[in-house]
């Protein structure tokens, strides 16, 4: 990285420290160049913090482990041919420090360790992850793993056919992920795990086994705008310990057996969403102080049910299994604490259900 100073003009003040101008070095990987470098590990190793690394497609695949530990501009020719090749061991990409942009390239076949190998994973903070597509990453592996990792923005990707996850947040932290794609993912699109105050927004999930599935200490995430279809499982699921969540203006449809499924959770918000087609729109397993409002219940087998579960508020939502002005009643059953054998009938109310669908716009990525 270059560092051009510019004189000062007139009478010298001392007390003033001089501007200056930081013009970033391209060092270039692949293609015909007389300087270039043979491998993005090289010129990474070569680069200051601001500096771009832009990697030709012409020579891709590159069959490399590449660990980025410097702040550097990380850029592919094009993300469809600029191919990074894990050749099935590790992780492909391995973020270290903050500051770093990944854009431009096809990241695939990692390593297939659960929990551990990944197309791109981020150890560092504020980091940009976006227009990348990343592709059949091991078998029990995940596409971008964000790993003890705050402020990152993961963005306009392509996710798809990795082998479980294709975005996993692990202890992460004030990330915002928009406007991706995933697809075709062996388990979920997204998980959150231990983890507090992520936007995940405007996506489009589609024919994963699972969309969004929030785990134990998954606190205080917003779930919003997104477009979810045809999930082999569930649209979204909350399971034990994912408290305080918000989940609204979420389209939901084709769901094969539940548009929402909630587990051992409480005060979770469940607003504004249109829960279409899917075998049981809302099931509630032993979970408590949970507010279901102004969401459309259209086309499921089961609109809602419930088992041991209480203090929930269902406040006007649409059915389009109810008529009439009465309230509607939420059918589901209670165990009776001291004999769990025995079970006994139950029923939630939502008094003022609304009589006409709520017109929720249908927001979700498309990532060419």
């Amino acid at each position: 990285m270059i560092v051009l100073s510019i004189p000062s003009q007139g009478l010298h003040n001392p007390a003033k420290s001089q501007p200056s101008i930081v013009v970033s070095t391209i060092l270039y990987v692949g293609g015909n160049g007389p300087n270039n470098y043979t491998t993005i590990q090289q010129a990474i190793n070569d680069a200051d913090n601001g500096d771009i690394v832009f990697v030709y497609s012409d020579s891709s695949p590159y069959y490399e482990h590449i660990t980025v530990n410097v702040s550097i501009h990380l850029k592919g020719e094009n993300n469809t041919t600029t191919i990074l090749d894990g050749e099935n061991q590790g992780d492909v990409v391995l973020l270290t420090t903050d500051n770093i942009t990944i854009s431009g390239f096809t990241v695939q076949h990692s390593g297939d360790t659960a929990k551990t190998d990944a197309g791109i994973e981020s150890r560092s903070d504020r980091n940009l992850i976006t227009r990348n597509r990343i592709l059949q990453n091991g078998a029990y592996a995940i596409g971008i793993f964000l790993n003890e990792s705050k402020e990152n923005l993961v963005t306009e990707n392509l996710i798809s056919e990795n082998g479980r996850e294709g975005l996993f947040l692990q202890n992460a932290r004030d990330c915002l992920i928009q406007n991706n794609v995933f697809t075709k993912n062996g388990h979920c699109a997204v998980i959150v795990s231990s983890s507090e105050r992520n936007i995940i927004t405007k996506n489009n999930m589609t024919e994963n086994y699972a969309a969004v599935s929030l785990w134990p200490g998954a606190i205080n995430n917003e779930i919003s705008w997104n477009l979810i279809r045809n999930q082999e499982y569930s649209g979204v699921g909350i399971w034990p310990g994912a408290d305080q969540n918000l989940l609204h203006h979420n389209y939901l449809s084709n769901i094969s057996l539940y548009g929402f499924i909630i587990t051992n959770a409480k005060r979770n918000i469940i607003a504004n969403n249109t829960i279409w087609g899917s075998n049981e729109g809302i099931h509630l397993i032993c979970a408590n102080s949970t507010t279901i409002k102004f969401n459309n219940f259209i086309g499921n087998n089961i609109s809602a049910f419930f088992e041991n579960s209480s203090i929930n508020r269902w406040k006007q939502n649409y059915w389009d299994d109810h008529q009439g002005i009465w309230p509607k009643c939420i059918k589901g059953y209670m165990r009776i604490p001291w004999n769990k054998t025995i079970v006994v009938c139950w029923f939630n109310l939502d008094w003022c259900p609304v009589k006409k669908p709520y017109e929720i716009p249908i927001v979700g990525a498309d990532v060419r």
